[in-house]
């Protein structure tokens, strides 16, 4: 380390202080007076100091300090606080089984703010720095959201599962209740928490028809003044966004040519000009779609709209029973797979333990089949939505071999089928929660068909004409 420039100027008679690299070094910390001064004119240089006892030391110049070291533990403190490691110190401080750990990392930053001017005030600047991290710890509980003020409350630990499914044998009554949870599941039956609005086909394509006009009226409005036109230039572009961008903004004044075209009489110039202005909207929807393919996709969050499973089960004199259950699936932190949020609530509020690789199966089951749906994963799509778990041979439910390769998958929805048969007044399911416009939970009667008034059987006999 080059000693300062302000050091050079340090003349004979002047008091200094010596602080060497290691404070165990003889004089280190005191002061003394300065016998000889630098020269300015060397690469390293070094001055001679005479002690209070008359002993004298020729030694480098970085060494020496003109100011006195500051004895003040509070400006050490607050030095500390100032240093990365220092929050590191505070998350420590808040658990007793790590204080060892604590009291060492205390001590390393009273080595690091401490002037060297001895051992003995590191040791009681690393007291202060330790009093000081377990009182912004208390601070720092007593910020967590809490009642009253009083800081986060103790966790409560859920009740364990004390039914390890260890000989799980399911009649065929279970059997097709499993497989309706599987469907329920399949088809998203989730109570939403927003209203969403299920397009068909040709609401689907009037909603893209609406989109490209919108794009031709934003375009016209841009070159009238109406609206400020953006600048799509800025920034980087592969090529496939210059073909997106100028696809539209190429088929936009052959469009209005086709028009003028049109109101002329010239159809055959209106028609040749329309097949322009289609050629350059399919190449518009070629490059949105392979930009949509090679987009990275990264989602969080819940992976169905809703939280609140509905099941119902349809009775043979046409009533039906109504079943809800929460059952929470988000995404993981990679953005792709999917996690049970609250499987543990549910293995505790049935008594069951269904097991880590049972709630992994079904994340998988549930990936898998969402996927082959959809079109993104290979594979043929399940032509029976009624029978996903178990198939019907000969009027019985026998398991699909495709179930092997989902370990213990049956223990996750026998979970959830235990969950869905609660008593309502214990499940974490509120009646708010429900709309409206769905049945409340529990067992429905068939609906009564009024009966038809009038009719051949209400006529008097005397009035039937049968000529």
């Amino acid at each position: 380390m080059k000693a300062p420039a302000s050091l050079l100027a340090v003349t004979a008679g002047q008091s200094v202080w010596y602080l060497p690299a290691r404070m165990n070094r003889p004089h280190a910390g005191e002061r003394a007076t300065v016998a000889r001064a630098p020269r300015p004119d060397v690469q390293a240089p070094t001055v001679r100091l005479t002690f209070a006892n008359g002993e004298a030391l020729t030694v480098p110049l970085k060494y020496v300090s003109v100011y006195q070291p500051s004895t003040d533990a509070e400006l050490l403190v607050d030095e500390a606080r100032r240093l990365p490691s220092w929050k590191r110190l505070i998350h420590l401080s808040q658990y007793p089984q790590f204080q060892a750990e604590v009291e060492q990392r205390a001590r390393q930053l009273a080595g690091m703010v401490t002037p060297r001017t001895g051992s003995a005030a590191k040791i009681d600047v690393a007291r202060m720095i330790l009093e000081a991290a377990q009182v912004d710890a208390a601070a720092v509980q007593g910020r967590t959201p809490g009642r009253a003020g009083r800081g986060q409350p103790a966790p409560t630990h859920l009740p364990v599962p004390t039914d390890t499914l260890a000989t799980l044998q399911l009649d065929q009554e279970r059997r097709a209740m499993i497989n309706n949870i599987a469907r329920c599941i399949h088809r998203r039956y989730f109570l939403s928490d927003a209203e969403l609005r299920d397009l068909n086909d040709q609401e689907r394509e009037q909603e893209r028809v609406t989109g490209l006009v919108g794009v031709f009226i934003r375009a016209a409005q841009g070159e009238a003044g109406l609206v400020p036109i953006k600048d799509s230039s800025k920034g980087k572009g592969s090529a496939l966004h210059a073909q997106l961008h100028g696809s539209l903004t190429e088929a936009y004044p052959l469009a209005l040519e086709a028009c003028q075209m049109l109101l002329s009489g010239k159809e055959q110039h209106a028609l040749t000009l329309a097949l322009e202005v289609r050629e350059r909207l399919l190449a518009h929807v070629a490059a949105n779609t392979e930009l949509d393919r090679a987009r990275r996709k990264h989602h969080t969050g819940r992976y169905f709209h809703g939280d609140v499973l509905s099941v119902r089960e349809e009775h043979e004199d046409g009533g039906m029973t109504q079943y809800y259950a929460r059952l929470t699936i988000v995404y993981g932190e990679d953005g792709h797979s999917v996690i049970v949020a609250n499987a543990a609530e549910l293995e505790s509020m049935t008594g069951t333990r269904a097991g880590m690789q049972a709630w992994t199966s079904l994340c998988r089951w549930i990936e898998d089949h969402s996927d082959r749906a959809d079109g993104r994963k290979p594979g043929r799509r399940q032509d029976d939505d009624e029978h996903l778990i178990y198939r019907n041979d000969r009027d019985t439910l026998v398991l699909r071999d495709s179930i092997e390769q989902y370990p213990n998958l049956l223990r996750a929805f026998e979970c959830i089928r235990r969950a869905l048969l609660m008593p309502e007044r214990d499940k974490d399911v509120l009646r708010s929660e429900i709309p409206e416009n769905h049945p409340a939970p529990g067992h429905h009667d068939p609906p009564q068909t009024p009966a038809k008034e009038g009719g051949l059987d209400k006529l008097p006999q005397n009035s039937l004409n049968f000529n």
